[in-house]
């Protein structure tokens, strides 16, 4: 993804995992959600 704000924000360490899954939770069942949820893997 190119520019993915919430990517940005936990490489840099400004939002943890926790708030990572919080924020792809209503996503879930599209991509962009699945690919924040793969960040934490």
């Amino acid at each position: 993804m190119v520019a993915c704000p919430e990517e940005i924000a936990f490489h840099q360490k400004w939002i943890d995992a926790s708030a990572v899954q919080k924020l792809a939770a209503p996503l879930a069942k599209n991509g962009y959600g699945q690919y924040l949820l793969n960040l934490l893997k």
